[in-house]
């Protein structure tokens, strides 16, 4: 069996293998902020598609009003109402903002400056101006955008308002070029239970889906958009069925647990069933060693499957999916990696190189906590990087340089936790 490649040489590989930036591919917009049109987008009906109403008020044919006028109140329109009135000289009409105006009516004075009365027995209401003009409080139907025409234009790029004119023409999904990777998470495991479940539900045998809240949370500092996140058990027909769906439906797929060799362990399988094709499968480090990374040829969907151990997650999240998800949306897949020394001596493995949680006590100078092996997440709470320690047959010695790599999220050291 021929070695496993070093970290280099295995992302090396990674990135050569996935062109970049993401290619024009069709996507849900709610999941591509930041990415921008590669087509126009077109109303389909006019913007706005009736006369709409602006202001709470009153509709009526702006000539009326002159000094002292009184008109007689004969319907009442609320927003979401067709009209089934028509407005003639001396009428009105209570109407409601975003309702149509009714036909006949040209303007719409506001509730304000109106007084009612109820004079000779029939609603009337009084008027505090002295004039109207036509077009008053009202949107005129197809002032924004005609029918078929383009409301945004190649090139406009995704954003909270872009969505909104998108989702007003019934748009939710689009052809984009370039902008953040769509990222959705798929949790394996018959131990896992969601992270919410209350202690007194959950077996001995059991633990929280801690590690995908984790990642969850790390996908925006990496760049990248999060679609969705789910946890599926152990059977091989499930893991199939949502591989599938997930690969269609993002640019990459992470993956916890279920990637080793054992008989429950079936993403592997999933994977090429879905046509995956293998770029890496084990790295020379420690932990992560059974990290997983391939590519769909025919849309270039992409998997990185992570170990389920939780410092596995967080050392392969940072030093696989950070600079895939980087190199995707088109920025320079180099990692922020400083130099450090050791305060103390540091143990080290011949075949291996370590990627260890370290505490930067002051800048350049890293401490390794003491772990109980990459299920132990709670002596990284207090870390702010990984430190590369590389493979060697003794301890690295105390005051020794070498690489840090700061987590992306960082902003202040993070608080103490009870030991």
């Amino acid at each position: 069996m021929p070695p496993l490649p070093s970290y280099e040489d295995a992302l090396s590989r990674v990135l050569a293998a996935i062109p970049a930036p993401l290619p024009r591919r069709t996507r849900e917009l709610r999941f591509a902020f930041g990415a921008t049109l590669a087509e126009p987008i077109l109303a389909d009906r006019d913007q706005p598609p009736f006369n709409r109403v602006t202001m709470d008020g009153y509709a009526l044919h702006a000539a009326d009003i002159v000094p002292g006028v009184r008109l007689r109140v004969v319907g009442e329109v609320p927003a979401g109402a067709e009209p089934d009135i028509n407005i003639t000289a001396g009428q009105t009409a209570k109407v409601s903002t975003g309702a149509p105006l009714p036909p006949g009516a040209d303007a719409v004075i506001r509730h304000e400056w109106t007084t009612v009365s109820a004079d000779q027995g029939f609603p009337e209401v009084a008027f505090t101006i002295n004039s109207a003009s036509p077009g008053d409080c009202v949107h005129p139907q197809g002032a924004d955008a005609r029918a078929s025409q383009p409301i945004l234009n190649t090139g406009a790029r995704i954003t909270p308002i872009t969505l909104a004119i998108a989702a007003g023409a019934g748009v939710t999904r689009a052809q984009v070029i370039a902008g953040p990777p769509i990222v959705h998470i798929i949790s394996s495991g018959d131990e896992i239970v969601p992270s919410q479940t209350p202690t007194a539900t959950l077996r001995p045998s059991q633990i929280r889906n801690s590690n995908s809240e984790m990642l969850q949370a790390a996908i925006p500092a990496f760049g990248a958009s999060l679609r969705d996140s789910e946890l599926i058990p152990d059977d091989p027909h499930t893991t199939v069925e949502s591989v599938d769906r997930a690969l269609s439906a993002a640019d990459v797929l992470v993956t916890i647990g279920g990637v080793s060799a054992g008989e429950h362990d079936h993403f592997p399988a999933a994977f090429k069933k879905a046509g995956v094709q293998t770029i890496i499968h084990g790295v020379a480090i420690q932990p992560g060693k059974p990290v997983l990374i391939g590519r769909r040829p025919n849309d270039g969907a992409l998997v990185v499957a992570l170990p389920g151990n939780p410092v596995s997650v967080l050392a392969v999240m940072h030093l696989f999916l950070w600079p895939i998800l980087r190199h995707l949306a088109g920025a320079p897949s180099d990692l922020p990696w400083r130099p450090a020394r050791l305060a103390g001596e540091t143990n080290a493995k011949p075949t291996r190189a370590l990627y260890r949680p370290a505490i930067e006590i002051e800048p350049g100078l890293v401490e390794v906590p003491q772990w109980h092996g990459s299920g132990d997440l709670i002596h990284a709470s207090r870390t702010h990087g990984l430190i590369e320690i590389p493979p060697a047959s003794a301890p690295i010695p105390a005051h020794t340089t070498l690489r840090f790599l700061p987590y992306p999220s960082r902003t202040a050291a993070p608080p103490d936790v009870a030991p």
